[in-house]
């Protein structure tokens, strides 16, 4: 029945929260691994999200492996990551060095391009490809450190949250919101937008110039921004404004009354809206197998139409788009028998088709050039034609 994979990006390592919703209609769901081997260790995933690799419902890919240099790699992330006071102060004389230059100041990837060079790493035959890889690879582990190093100091400050709320209960002699250091910590504790982007500089390094290019052409992120830059490039390329129509026929730019359910527009050189489909949210739960068994079974047929759709934008008919889209349709229904609203919060998944582009070049040309112009060197795969997807919570009412 499920004849498409999607790949998520720039995410390296699952979360429960992306991968439950997308489980119920896709399978395998794809990771982009920084090396070849390198499964995420059970200890670093949560309980949901092992049940889902325990039962193959996820894959990790690595589209640039390192073969004989993977050793070398592995020892460069343990000494980051054991012994990072050395690297930490290799790192700041570099960067104050940076700060003499009076011609450019020097990037962070000048940096690392050092660190690697101190480490062993140079480049072979001045091929400039070898060395972007192993900057981007770099990254992605440094994100997946930083994330689980976020995500052990999100656990201890809700237990440290549990009992200073204990304290400040007993102190508090008003109505007054009391002041909470927890919670100043955790909102500060979030990705930058300067870390997102360099994580989608490196995811986007990773795929498009690794040598075993990853057979998807469905990709889905969690970020807005990302969806919005790829779309402002494509559009950028061709001249053209994204233009969907609604149900009142009426034309409307991208990014604006984005609640309205689309009716596709037969103009190859525009973006368009496929589908928004309702999904259910992410929770624990011991029967997590048996409710995903039950409601696919029951959905199978609106799961095989909206594969087909994926495969050809114009094979859906009015009577599916109807069962599909909307508060009382059938997929509605069918999710709230399977995963109450009471129990799953909601969240939406929204498909854009990009036609005629290389999924590569797209990604290098929106997040992974510089002046070096790397997307240069990549090779024409042959395919055309790719499809974007946001995941985003629905708001609560």
């Amino acid at each position: 029945m499920n004849t498409n994979t999607v790949c998520i990006f720039p995410d390296t390592m699952p979360r429960a929260e992306v991968l439950f919703p997308l489980v119920q209609v896709f399978e395998p769901v794809v990771y982009l691994r920084p090396m070849e081997n390198d499964t995420p260790v059970a200890a670093d995933l949560s309980p949901l999200c092992r049940k889902m690799v325990d039962r193959d419902l996820v894959r990790f890919d690595c589209p640039a492996p390192l073969l004989d240099n993977r050793d070398r790699f592995v020892q460069l992330v343990h000494d980051l990551q054991h012994r990072r006071d050395d690297y930490a102060s290799q790192l700041s004389h570099l960067s104050l060095a940076g700060l003499g230059n009076s011609g450019k100041t020097e990037t962070q990837a000048s940096i690392i391009s050092t660190l690697l060079k101190q480490t062993g790493v140079q480049e072979e035959q001045d091929e400039q490809r070898v060395m972007i890889l192993w900057q981007a690879r770099l990254l992605l582990k440094l994100g997946e450190i930083f994330d689980r190093e976020q995500k052990d100091l999100q656990e201890n400050l809700e237990r440290i949250s549990v009992r200073e709320k204990g304290l400040l209960d007993e102190l508090r002699k008003d109505n007054q919101q009391p002041f909470s250091l927890s919670k100043i910590i955790t909102a500060n504790s979030e990705k930058t937008d300067a870390q997102l982007r360099l994580l989608l500089k490196a995811w986007s390094r990773l795929f498009g110039l690794g040598s075993h290019p990853i057979a998807s052409s469905i990709f889905i992120t969690t970020s807005r921004d990302a969806l919005d830059l790829l779309t402002e490039h494509y559009v950028e390329n061709r001249g053209q404004t994204p233009i969907f129509q609604t149900r009142g026929d009426e034309p409307q730019c991208a990014g604006k009354n984005r609640g309205l359910s689309p009716v596709l527009l037969s103009h190859e050189k525009h973006p368009k809206k496929m589908l928004t489909l309702l999904l259910p949210g992410g929770r624990e739960s011991d029967t997590f197998a048996e409710q995903r068994t039950a409601f696919r079974n029951d959905a199978s047929d609106l799961i095989a139409a909206i594969h087909r759709l994926l495969e050809n934008p114009g094979s859906l008919n009015e009577e599916d788009r109807s069962a599909l889209n909307g508060t009382d349709c059938n997929w509605a229904t069918l999710l709230e028998q399977h995963y109450p609203a009471a129990k799953n919060c909601r969240c939406t998944l929204s498909l854009y088709s990009l036609p005629s582009v290389n999924p590569g070049k797209l990604f290098l040309q929106t997040f992974g050039r510089e002046e070096d112009n790397v997307e240069k060197e990549t090779e024409d795969d042959g395919r055309i034609g790719v499809i974007f997807g946001i995941l985003e919570e629905q708001a609560k009412n």
